[in-house]
């Protein structure tokens, strides 16, 4: 809240005084995002430990569920990403899952970002440094207030609402997040790509290092020499499934930033990387999701059965099995609508953050898409799974419904939405 104090007379400025009101309480908590993430986190590696193990059907149920907790992680992080004015409670509550899209701030990472970026022709911005000169405010509810108080200030005291409007600057969607988060907009793009190599890097180094460890105990006689052994003789093969996975887990993540960074352009070198990644990202799942569609035709027409060579051929279950085993037999192929899917919700959220109703408008029509596609074809593996990920996808619509209604396309306050919200929540 800003406050002036102008002589009635001359108009002149007296005095100013600014301040964030707030009872010091909030839903975002970095304990709900630490809790969330080793949720996944313990999800993915016991899928893992448990396929090594031999207990396939198990491993491909756990890694199915956490492949879909994941994806709403991410789902709810992008929901926070879009260029609407949300309540203050959804903002925060957003922000615990944005770790799932790599922005997570690190001190010298935001240094090394700003220094690439600097290095190849960008210019930083400055919002965090400059507060004591800036008014950044992040595009939310609350924004409807401050106008209104600043025109009934306009209408008292001629002149003074250019003095409110001076030096302000609004940050929506992706800018807001980022912020929020502690870090320059212009930063955010190498932030999300940084933590995605690292996570490649961690991911291959930890195989590797767990090949070795079990060739170790082996030989030492600390283990069994038929434990892991599907993965001690075929640990490349595995290795190359589980880059496949990582890359389908960052797909959202690098989508969003990369179609960002390409209508914001923070330096050419950014823009080169971003483009780079997009097209290597959407080669690498086009050519394995059409790798698992040609296996398929090939089992069929050898077996009259889709299922025989993907489930039975070892090579091609390790390499490609993380496209389709969380889908039963008849449906190997849906992966290809719900990487549509991804795809062109990353699209509109990344493109159009100047224009939070055409996010709110395309995000409802594409989640009902795959709401009607989910209920009617139900192609997860059994009863269980499909009920899981047809509550996720309800939840995703219902959560694309209410964003609908905070981007003011039926110019309806939030108040008649949500109009009792405790307060110790925002």
């Amino acid at each position: 809240m800003r406050i002036r104090i102008s002589k009635i007379d001359s108009q002149e400025v007296l005095a100013c005084v600014e301040a964030e009101l707030s009872n010091g309480h909030s839903v975002h908590q970095k304990a709900v995002a630490w809790v969330t993430a080793v949720i996944a986190g313990l999800g993915l590696v016991a899928s893992a430990v448990t396929s090594g193990l031999g207990h396939t059907n198990t491993a491909a149920h756990v890694a199915a569920n956490a492949m879909s907790l994941f994806g709403y992680f991410q789902a709810q992080a992008l929901l926070g990403m879009m260029a609407v004015p949300l309540p203050p409670i959804v903002a925060a509550w957003t922000q615990n899952f944005q770790w799932s899209m790599g922005i997570i701030r690190v001190g010298f990472l935001q240094r090394l970002a700003t220094w690439y970026q600097r290095s190849t022709g960008g210019t930083p911005t400055t919002h965090l440094s400059s507060l004591s000169v800036t008014s950044i405010r992040v595009q939310k509810r609350a924004l409807e207030m401050t106008d209104r108080m600043a025109r009934l200030v306009g209408r008292s005291n001629a002149g003074s609402l250019d003095l409110v409007n001076k030096e302000q600057t609004v940050l929506r969607g992706i800018e807001r997040v980022g912020f929020r988060a502690k870090m320059e907009t212009t930063n955010i793009f190498m932030t999300g790509y940084i933590f995605f190599i690292v996570f490649i890097l961690l991911t291959t180094l930890s195989v590797i290092a767990f090949k070795f460890i079990c060739e170790g105990l082996v030989k030492a006689g600390k283990m069994k020499s038929d434990k892991f052994l599907d993965f001690r003789n075929g640990w490349q093969t595995v290795l190359k499934g589980i880059m496949y996975r990582v890359i389908l887990i960052g797909f959202p993540q690098m989508m969003v930033l990369c179609f960002w960074e390409y209508t914001r352009r923070d330096s050419p070198a950014e823009v080169v990387l971003a483009v780079f990644t997009m097209i290597t990202m959407i080669g690498i799942l086009a050519w394995a999701s059409s790798k698992v569609v040609r296996i398929a035709q090939r089992s069929i027409a050898m077996h009259k059965n889709p299922a025989y060579i993907l489930y039975s051929d070892p090579v091609a279950l390790n390499k490609w099995g993380f496209l389709y085993v969380q889908f039963k037999a008849a449906a190997y192929w849906f992966i290809i609508p719900i990487l549509f899917h991804v795809l062109i919700k990353a699209l509109f959220i990344g493109v159009a953050q100047s224009n939070g109703v055409a996010q709110a408008i395309a995000l409802l029509l594409i989640e009902a898409a795959l709401l009607v596609g989910v209920c009617v074809m139900r192609p997860y593996m059994d009863k269980k799974t499909n009920g899981f990920n047809i509550a996720i996808v309800v939840i995703n619509f219902v959560g694309a419904l209410f964003f609908l209604f905070f981007s003011d396309v039926f110019g309806a306050p939030v108040s008649y939405l949500i109009p009792r919200l405790p307060k110790t929540l925002f």
